[in-house]
């Protein structure tokens, strides 16, 4: 039964209707067949007992004063005359049997001679004393009705008579039946397949035009598909117009939002910008005056150059917020051996300054499949501000490796540790908040990059001096191959 519902369900309803049309009609044109060759069985056998019974009677009392003195050529007139003046059935032979079961005369006295015995079959009819007994494989009939005289039985009359128009006509009957419930039901089908494919169009149209939305290029329904529906489907259309349109209205609605919210951005970020970069500038340009004027002074020009070094630190860092915070999307650049090697020549001067010591280990392969930039920029501000929180003559560690597909990036210095204003910078670079005040943008800008590789920075802060900061981030997913000439080549290097 599963089997079947399923195999209903995969056929499209335009053709499993007209399929259950046709099994309907089917099964009632076989019924009704049925029906209607019943009765004409049943009326050509009533009308065929009719007759014969009519045709015994004659022969019967035609043939019964032969019979009663055995005058075989009496009986055999009595017989002829019968046969050929009765026409409403085809009699084939009469035959007349006394009681012993001889035969006294027949029409066909060639086939059953008189004072012969009847045939076996002939006389199982005879014995089973049925007034019509019907063969339709060979199309024959049998008719017996038995002679009395005063309560006595004297002899029997059997007749042999020819159906085969009868069945022909049953036949004919038959073939009607079949090729007129056959063209009906073909008729019914096409119509009722012709009809429910007119029912169901209108769910076609919506599931193309639902579609169409799925993919992106929502389109309306044409105003004659909407005429041409009936008027629940055409309320139905009109529905689905207005649906169409609000979500073209909304979009276009969101798109100009996003263009004005773009837009005012962009002028914030401007403003923004042009203010931050134009206070310290004033300050710059008198520097640079200050320096035309007396740069001859050694003491003039050492707060001069002070002066415009922290100047344009200021700039700096206000321009690396700006990239970290409105930078585009990541790419897929992957991170070599190389891309951290020049980080001690770009912290070479801080580094000099106060004579500090770096302990640099860099453990990577090539290609591994993470963002190159953030990675760098994050190492190179964990550097700097390791850097600048050391003592004079202090000590930077730096260690970069690859541990259960996941990044590691460590960076320790031997400062006082870290302030609380440091872990609250970390968790709002994560979080995308804004920068705390009172803390520069090395910890923030670190903290959102980290973020931007789902990765998590750990501050590490002893009790008495020395920070370190730990950068873990998983590896992006790369090909097999990929992998084993990487991990070749860290085998080569180590």
């Amino acid at each position: 039964m599963k089997r079947i519902n399923r195999l209903m369900a995969a056929i499209p309803l335009a053709l499993r209707v007209p399929l259950l049309v046709a099994l309907l009609m089917v099964l009632v044109a076989t019924v009704i067949s049925q029906v209607v060759l019943s009765r004409l069985t049943r009326e050509q056998e009533h009308s065929l007992l009719s007759l014969s019974t009519a045709f015994m009677d004659g022969v019967a009392t035609a043939a019964t004063p032969g019979l009663l003195r055995q005058d075989i050529w009496e009986t055999f007139d009595s017989l002829d005359r019968a046969r050929r003046q009765y026409g409403a059935i085809n009699v084939l032979y009469v035959i007349v049997i006394l009681p012993n079961g001889q035969v006294l005369a027949s029409s066909e006295p060639d086939r059953y001679p008189a004072v012969s015995s009847l045939p076996p079959h002939l006389a199982a009819l005879v014995a089973g004393g049925q007034p019509l007994v019907l063969d339709e494989k060979t199309g024959r009939a049998w008719t017996i009705r038995e002679i009395e005289q005063e309560s006595y039985r004297i002899g029997t009359v059997l007749a042999e008579i020819d159906i085969k128009n009868i069945l022909a006509v049953r036949r004919e009957v038959l073939w009607t039946l079949i090729l007129v419930n056959g063209a009906l039901t073909a008729v019914f089908s096409l119509s009722g397949y012709l009809l429910v494919r007119r029912m169901v169009r209108p769910i076609s149209v919506i599931q193309q035009h639902l579609a169409m939305v799925q993919s992106g290029h929502p389109q309306a329904i044409d105003e004659r598909d909407i005429r041409a529906a009936g008027p629940e489907h055409r309320e139905l259309y009109r529905r689905f117009n207005d649906m169409i349109r609000s979500q073209a209205e909304r979009e276009a609605l969101a798109a100009e939002l996003a263009n004005q919210e773009k837009m005012a951005m962009l002028g914030r970020l401007a403003s923004g910008m042009a203010h931050e970069v134009n206070n310290p500038l004033g300050g710059l340009m008198n520097a640079v005056d200050t320096l035309d004027v007396h740069g001859d002074r050694e003491s003039v020009r050492r707060r001069t150059i002070d002066l415009l070094r922290r100047g344009l630190a200021g700039i700096q860092n206000v321009v690396r917020a700006a990239l970290v915070t409105y930078k585009s999307a990541p790419g897929h650049a992957h991170l070599g051996r190389a891309d951290l090697e020049d980080l001690p020549f770009l912290i070479q001067h801080e580094t000099g300054v106060k004579h500090l010591t770096l302990d640099w280990r860099n453990d990577i392969s090539d290609d591994l499949p993470i963002e190159a930039p953030a990675v760098r920029q994050i190492a190179l501000n964990l550097l700097l501000n390791a850097c600048a929180a050391s003592p004079e003559r202090g000590a930077i560690r730096f260690t970069a490796r690859v541990e259960d597909r996941h990044l590691v990036l460590c960076v320790s210095d031997s400062g006082p540790g870290l302030p609380d204003l440091a872990y609250r910078a970390v968790a709002a670079g994560e979080s995308g908040d804004g920068v705390p005040d009172g803390l520069g943008l090395g910890l923030w800008t670190a903290a959102r990059l980290a973020a931007r590789l789902n990765g998590k920075m750990t501050l590490q802060s002893g009790p008495s001096q020395g920070a370190a900061i730990t950068l873990v981030a998983p590896l992006g997913e790369e090909r097999e191959e990929e992998h084993v000439v990487a991990a070749t080549r860290a085998r080569r290097a180590g």
